[in-house]
């Protein structure tokens, strides 16, 4: 493996890079136009762009009027980054080239926790570094590391809180960087998918959206104006404890009938006596009362992902994580949308959703890691 330090760049060079990225090749006219950077700027831009292989630059092809004008385009092997995501108990890496296609996965354990019941970080640094090693061979550098997981995450560096490992206020970052010698962010998982669909999903159409993930628990991201907010003010508790019926089911905290006791895997086991993947096997045999919660899960996700929107005032959520492709799209949360969205009598502003669904493994989990990380190493927000 060939370790590169690359350079972060230049307000101007990192929005024409991105807008290569998201959008595709474009002239210099075109860019300073979409951009609003002037010719100078652009050019400047443009410059260093090509200086550091981040872009290249040719002549347009079949020109529909005059000369032939200068087309620029991203370069997709001028950077690679490790995304990795860290679970209880194993570390899922990819290595993504600049457009956040993967070039090669690996996993390993971590090790086990330590008397405390934390999982110990030295260890986990070193499991990343063996890693970023050998999947880090298929590709010629590897220019820095993302790394994602469940918990709270300051400074792009610090766990403050990390529940599946048993963390509190532990820097990660360091050891990481110690051991590799590349720049390393850490980010919250959720954040992390964020970020991936900001440059090659939902942001490409909507510069403010939401990202739920329903599986072993809720996670919440929220993209505004084009920027991630990496904390939120409640680590998503607030949406997660959001009431959806007051005769409903209790969640571990006691609420009556919020969106937690219908969506969140332990709250939906205990009051089911199985797990959530039993469920769906019950429903389908035809169990009725399977099927009838899942609908209820589904009914609450609806719900759960109007709110959101509303309170974000944007048009689009994205659904994710493993469980979405079992309760996203159906009659259940289709019909709790709509009803949500139906005008009053009086009102002529109509609101029409973007409900993008992307289920997850853990391969895409890194992989927002890597595009998080992808966009440390380049100077981006």
């Amino acid at each position: 493996m060939v370790i590169s330090a690359g350079r972060s760049l230049t307000a101007g060079a990192l929005a024409v890079a991105r807008h290569l990225l998201i959008h595709g090749p474009a002239t210099r006219g075109d860019l300073g136009d979409r951009l609003n950077l002037s010719y100078a700027s652009t050019s400047r831009a443009a410059r260093a762009l090509i200086q550091e292989g981040i872009a290249s630059e040719t002549l347009e092809q079949e020109p529909a009027v005059g000369r032939p004008r200068q087309v620029l385009t991203a370069v997709p092997t001028a950077r690679h980054v490790l995304g990795c995501k860290l679970t209880a108990d194993t570390a899922y890496a990819v290595v993504c080239d600049m457009f956040g296609n993967v070039r090669s996965a690996g996993r390993a354990a971590l090790p086990g926790p330590d008397a405390s019941g934390a999982v110990p970080v030295a260890g986990t640094a070193r499991v990343i570094a063996q890693l970023t090693n050998r999947i880090g061979r298929r590709v010629p550098s590897v220019d820095g590391i993302g790394i994602a997981l469940g918990g709270i995450v300051t400074g792009r560096s610090a766990v403050r809180e990390g529940t599946f490992l048993g963390w509190r206020d532990v820097d990660l970052a360091g050891p990481v960087s110690a051991r590799t010698g590349l720049p390393v962010t850490v980010t919250n998982d959720v954040t992390a998918l964020a970020r991936e669909q900001l440059w090659f999903g939902a942001g490409r159409t909507h510069s403010t959206f939401g990202v739920i993930t329903v599986g072993a628990g809720l996670g919440f991201g929220v993209v505004r104006e084009g920027v991630a907010v990496e904390e939120l003010i409640d680590n998503g508790h607030l949406l997660a404890h959001a009431p959806v019926d007051s005769r409903g089911p209790e969640c571990g905290l006691g609420h009556r009938g919020c969106v937690a006791a219908y969506l969140d895997h332990t709250d939906v086991a205990r009051r089911a006596s199985v797990t959530f993947d039993g469920l769906v096997t019950a429903r389908r045999a035809g169990d009725p009362t399977a099927t009838r919660i899942l609908d209820e899960a589904s009914h609450a996700l609806g719900h759960l992902a109007a709110t959101f929107a509303g309170a974000l005032q944007t048009t689009c959520i994205v659904l994710a994580g493993e469980d979405v492709g079992v309760l996203a799209g159906t009659a259940a949360m289709n019909g709790a949308i709509a009803d949500r969205l139906r005008p009053g009598p009086a009102e002529a502003q109509r609101c029409v959703l973007d409900i993008v669904t992307t289920p997850l493994t853990f391969n895409d989990w890194a992989r927002g890691a890597a595009v998080a990380g992808i966009q440390h190493i380049l100077g981006a927000a």
